[in-house]
């Protein structure tokens, strides 16, 4: 958890939780699990027994739920990534999407940002997972009230590391 002094003086927000990404907020069932499920089964297709066991749920509704939420998630994720590297001046361009999955979609703009990033900064930069792309977009989704934004970006951070 944060807190800022600042905030809390002005009567605003003054805490943050940083939830880790394999955690979906406000429910047991993990992330990763979820998308170690759409890697073995692509298309979402349902096969309750093996969902039940890798996401540890007996009720097909929240199974269902679960995929459609996250298979949403990745492909907006997708597209996010790819705008973002069409708006940096990297020359990347937007693959030919047609007969991809979306997770490969997501791997493909996670490994495209990871390889832009290094070629920038002119030396290893780190990597990002994909799941930490969909957590934070997940979030971002459940959030009750509009983010404050702070003025380092991750995204923008691995491409413009300031070190003034």
């Amino acid at each position: 958890m944060i807190i800022c002094h600042t905030a809390r003086s002005r009567g605003t927000q003054y805490t943050k939780r940083l939830l880790p990404p394999f955690v979906i907020p406000y429910c047991v069932i993990c992330r990763e699990a979820v998308m170690a499920y759409l890697r073995l089964c692509p298309g979402g297709t349902m096969h309750p027994a093996i969902a039940s066991l890798m996401m540890g749920t007996v009720d097909i509704r929240t199974m269902r739920r679960h995929l459609r939420w996250t298979m949403q998630l990745i492909e907006d994720v997708a597209l996010t990534l790819w705008d973002f590297l069409d708006e940096v001046p990297v020359g990347t361009s937007f693959p030919d999407r047609r007969g991809s999955l979306p997770l490969e979609f997501l791997d493909a703009a996670a490994q495209e940002i990871d390889r832009e990033a290094q070629r920038v900064r002119g030396t290893i930069a780190p990597v990002i997972p994909a799941i930490v792309y969909v957590h934070a977009l997940d979030v971002y989704a459940r959030a009750c009230q509009p983010f404050v934004p702070v003025s380092t970006l991750v995204l923008r951070a691995v491409f413009f590391h300031d070190t003034s």
